[in-house]
């Protein structure tokens, strides 16, 4: 494993700064401190850098050896509203809110690059744009960077995630498929009240929500290959006013999973027809609003083979290893289908740190530091690589 130097010589730095982060996290879009002190940081290193949206920040930096390539280094900011348990000096100060993703550690890492590549710019020619992206838990930060225009003209992108189940010292990527699409639907039921012991005077949206519930499993088992990756999962149905009530409506809230865009809008599609077909058969009427948060993680195949030399430089042959297909969604898809690019997935847990081996988006969620330096390393070394043709 080689750590870039200049990234060695601030772990401590980098170790402070996600310190920080994870003791001041901030939910989705409303990460104003947050973004306020990256943009600190960044005036510090001498890095010119910008709001996007309110809390998105882009940093520019130009090589000094003139024009040429133009990459994009990306980080989420933003946390969860889960309680911190971890009983360490850095546990989260905002209670009911938490980094339990490892976003902070993404934020320090880049920072920690930046500083290091800005000590390199006499060194190679054109951009690297830092992107601070807000968000990305619900969908709603890449989009802000691609409506700004801010990514125009960028030929390659690159980001990193931590992942619990993988030892320090390991990095998972491919060079494809990595993570599926994320659609949130909402179906509300809408009835009519009656007393239960006469429910032909009314219209259950209970009932009938239920059914819709259990409909919708046979849609991924049977309306597409079994090969093809994709999932419906139901987590709210709320409905009923009382036990002796025929409940008027009912919600249904869910998702959608998939790696192919053609099962995805067949899913989406025979979600609403489902739900619509069964409300009626119970007299009821069933309206479906579908949001949508990203598409499928795929890394561009050119650029995977472009920056394998440079993912080895730093963790070294044989700890480059493929990931395993994830249902989770993660935006960076849509920066990676605008700008061909990778997403490589950074092992943080160890046994020396409790914590570290748990789940991402549970409470005692840690990482074991040592992974800081990896990622911002990789960072480095992704972006001399396309800048220096290496």
């Amino acid at each position: 494993m080689a750590v870039h130097p200049l990234i060695e010589q601030d772990r401590d730095y980098i170790t402070a700064l996600r310190r920080h982060f994870h003791s001041r996290p901030e939910l989705s879009m409303r990460e104003f401190e947050t973004a306020s002190r990256i943009q600190a940081e960044l005036a510090a290193i001498g890095i010119p850098a910008r709001r996007v949206g309110e809390t998105g920040v882009l940093g520019v930096l130009q090589g000094k050896r003139g024009p040429g390539r133009k990459i994009v280094l990306r980080a989420d900011t933003d946390a969860l509203p889960i309680q911190d348990e971890k009983a360490v000096p850095y546990a989260s100060q905002c209670p009911g809110v938490m980094h339990a993703c490892g976003h902070d550690a993404h934020t320090a890492a880049l920072l920690g690059a930046a500083r290091a590549l800005k000590g390199l710019e006499d060194s190679f020619a054109g951009e690297i744009d830092f992107v601070f992206q807000p968000g990305e838990e619900y969908g709603k930060g890449a989009v802000l960077f691609l409506r700004d225009g801010a990514l125009e003209g960028a030929e390659r992108s690159f980001g990193v995630h931590l992942q619990s189940n993988l030892p320090v010292g390991k990095v998972a990527v491919n060079p494809g498929a990595e993570n599926a699409s994320v659609d949130h639907f909402t179906i509300r039921v809408t009835g009519r009240s009656a007393h239960v012991s006469t429910p032909e005077l009314g219209a259950d949206a209970l009932y009938a929500a239920a059914q819709i519930v259990t409909a919708l499993q046979g849609l991924v088992g049977r309306l597409k290959s079994p090969t093809d990756p994709a999932l419906i999962g139901v987590g709210v149905l709320r409905s009923g006013e009382g036990y002796n009530i025929v409940a008027k409506e009912a919600v249904i809230e869910g998702t959608v999973r998939c790696f192919s865009e053609g099962t995805r809008a067949m899913l989406n599609s025979k979600i609403a027809e489902t739900a619509r077909g069964v409300a009626a058969l119970y007299n009821t009427a069933a309206g479906i609003e579908v949001e949508s948060f990203t598409r499928a993680l795929v890394n561009d195949a050119r650029a995977y083979e472009e920056l394998v030399p440079a993912l080895e430089r730093v963790v070294g042959k044989g700890n480059l290893v493929p990931k395993e297909l994830s249902l989770g969604g993660d935006d960076m898809a849509e920066i990676i289908a605008a700008v061909p690019g990778v997403y490589a997935f950074v092992g943080s847990g160890s046994e020396a740190v409790p914590g570290s081996r748990l789940a991402h988006h549970t409470p005692g969620f840690d990482i074991d530091e040592d992974c800081l330096p990896i990622a911002a390393s990789l960072y480095v070394e992704s972006a001399l690589a396309w800048l220096k043709g290496v």
